[in-house]
């Protein structure tokens, strides 16, 4: 019988999951597997199990438990000792036990080997920690140990792979991290440095601007000496830098006990995953994916993963109607469907659907736009008013914000979300709401006109209106200085500026004095715009292509995603527009929806 923890509680005896009924159960479970080898109290036990409110037949409850679950686990399982229960686990027998011993293994080892064991104890994990108990207090402690042991873990492993001259395949799995832990100063570095020996200087020496940004803006702190002393190191090309010559590690097993070394990595599939009842519609997820020369054109209601050149799409997966709005952070990408009212979550490694996850339903039918801050999911629900948060240890909403939106002849639409300064921020109608995530409750507003656009960053909430650019005091909620533009849309922090789009050109802004700078081409009607990989991505929405803009002023590449929907007007109706891009996990994310 093997015991696993490291994401969802999961019981399985030899390849058969074992199947554990109801809620408490499973929590009796898992506060037993937490005291391996323990004897725990009756008392603490009920204590654990109510939250300190007990019922008035606990007692009874519990023994109902313990008799369940010694049918499922097998009599000798729980033992009874004096006025409580122990269960005894061998580490071998408990993920989180063989995850540790792994780590214990590694530390005698050579570099190579023991990067090879530190990937084999990772791939142990399959989501957070003791995912079903996030928020119970019993948990809480283990889970942020084993939390900070699994990134501790990741961060040895890089170490060991910058040094065996793996720094080539670290560069996008080190800007999903920096992404999801922006205030992690050692990430940092390793990015520092594998973009460096990619021959990347310029992009090595924004991500440390980056990462004195966030520190600044986050903490009102500076950066290490030792980042400092990497940034001194690769502006002298200092040759303690130089990258080594490359060394592969062994290939672990996989747990059948074969190698996974010469599995083919050109292929073409379509994989119906099966069919899912939502909202009364059958929906069909499919995936494609292709390592080949030739290029996709990704059909309508996709999502597609794109190289961090901007030069090809390297798969598509299907996904829910009218996507609109993705988001990269906490370990996924996340896609709100404007049409069905539903969010998907994709692996950023592979751009399938994550896991065995199924769409989380929302409702409405106009899902307008998504951010991820405090741990959390924040949608914007369009004509309902609302925002909705989602948990991604649960996968479900925990909160509609606000929770009793007034109700009026004509909608107050929120139609932009964002985080920043602590904060979630989102606009409803032609006001500015600031919502406190520890409370999910809005604790300031102000006017703003009718917004076409929100972003935060640099220390300041940013908003395009009809009107133009104001800047906004995360603070006191007022407005600090305001520049007039005919249509500016789609603003994004980056590199020390606001960039947005104005006249279908992707325009530079000074933050402090709103002066304009460069201006690039942006396509014929560029729907919003993203910034990542040290260059700005915008989504057409009527040609199918999307167009990245090196931030240093370098080469522009133009990339044709979906259908072009203006390539025959005197053809049948048909094609693909580009409402949204987002940057992160190593790749570039484009949702492609149908053309109108």
């Amino acid at each position: 019988m093997r015991y696993l923890i490291l994401g969802p509680l999961e019981v399985r005896d030899g390849e058969t999951e074992v199947e554990l009924r109801g809620g408490q159960q499973r929590k009796l479970l898992a506060i037993l597997l937490l005291h391996s080898g323990e004897a725990v109290s009756s008392d603490l036990l009920v204590e654990e199990l109510w939250d300190g409110k007990p019922p008035g037949t606990a007692a009874k409850a519990l023994q109902g438990y313990v008799s369940s679950l010694r049918k499922q686990l097998g009599q000798e399982t729980v033992e009874t000792v004096g006025g409580g229960y122990r269960l005894t686990v061998a580490p071998k027998d408990l993920d989180s036990g063989r995850f540790e011993e792994l780590l214990a293994e590694a530390r005698s080892l050579e570099p190579a080997p023991a990067a090879a064991k530190l990937r084999e104890a990772l791939a142990l994990w399959r989501g957070p920690a003791l995912a079903d108990f996030a928020y119970d207090d019993f948990a809480r402690r283990e889970i942020d140990r084993l939390d900070e042991l699994r990134l501790g873990v990741i961060e040895r492993r890089i170490d060991l792979e910058l040094a065996l001259g793996h720094h080539d395949d670290l560069v996008p799995e080190l800007e999903g991290l920096v992404h999801s832990y922006p205030l992690r100063e050692r990430l940092r570095g390793h990015l520092m440095v594998a973009l460096y020996r990619c021959g990347r200087q310029a992009e090595a020496l924004d991500a440390y601007r980056d990462a004195r940004t966030a520190l600044r803006d986050e903490l009102g702190l500076e950066p290490s000496e030792e980042l400092q002393a990497l940034q001194r190191a690769i502006l002298a090309h200092d040759s303690s830098l130089a990258a080594p010559p490359r060394v592969d590690p062994p290939v672990p097993a996989r747990a059948d006990g074969r190698s996974q070394r010469g599995r083919s990595r050109r292929w073409v599939v379509a994989v119906v995953l099966g069919l899912a009842i939502l909202g009364g519609a059958a929906a069909a997820i499919a995936l494609t994916r292709t390592d080949k020369a030739a290029a996709i054109i990704v059909p309508p209601n996709s999502v597609a993963r794109i190289d961090a050149a901007g030069t090809k799409v390297e798969s598509y997966v299907g996904v829910g109607r009218g996507p609109r709005a993705i988001a990269v952070g906490l370990g996924s990408v996340w896609v709100a469907n404007g049409e069905d009212g539903t969010v998907d979550r994709l692996d950023p490694a592979t751009g399938d659907i994550q896991g065995q996850s199924h769409p989380i339903g929302i409702g409405g039918d106009d899902l307008s736009d998504l951010a991820i801050g405090s741990h959390a999911v924040w949608v914007a629900d369009g004509n309902a008013g609302t925002v909705t948060r989602i948990d991604p240890n649960l996968g479900q909403v925990v909160a509609t914000i606000p929770q009793d939106p007034e109700q009026t002849v004509a909608p107050n639409p929120v139609f932009y979300v964002a985080y920043g300064s602590h904060y979630v921020w989102a606009t409803r109608a032609n006001e500015l709401l600031r919502i406190d995530p520890r409370t999910n409750q809005v604790d300031k507003r102000m006017l703003i006109g009718t917004p076409t656009g929100l972003a935060t960053g640099g220390g300041s909430v940013w908003v395009t209106t009809q009107s133009g650019l104001r800047r906004i005091d995360p603070v006191r909620v007022k407005e600090i200085s305001h520049r007039l533009f005919g249509y500016a849309r789609a603003p994004v922090y980056t590199r020390g500026s606001v960039w947005l789009i104005a006249d279908n050109e992707i325009q530079q802004i000074d933050p402090i004095t709103l002066a304009q700078g460069d201006a690039e081409p942006a396509g014929s009607q560029p729907a919003s715009l993203a910034a990542g990989g040290g260059a700005l991505w915008a989504p057409d929405f009527f040609d199918g292509k999307l167009t990245r803009l090196a931030a240093d002023g370098g080469r522009t590449v133009s990339l044709q995603v979906g259908k072009n929907l203006q390539a025959d007007k005197n053809g049948p109706p048909g094609g693909s527009n580009l409402p949204a891009v987002a940057v992160g996990g190593g790749a570039t994310w484009a949702a492609v929806s149908v053309g109108h």
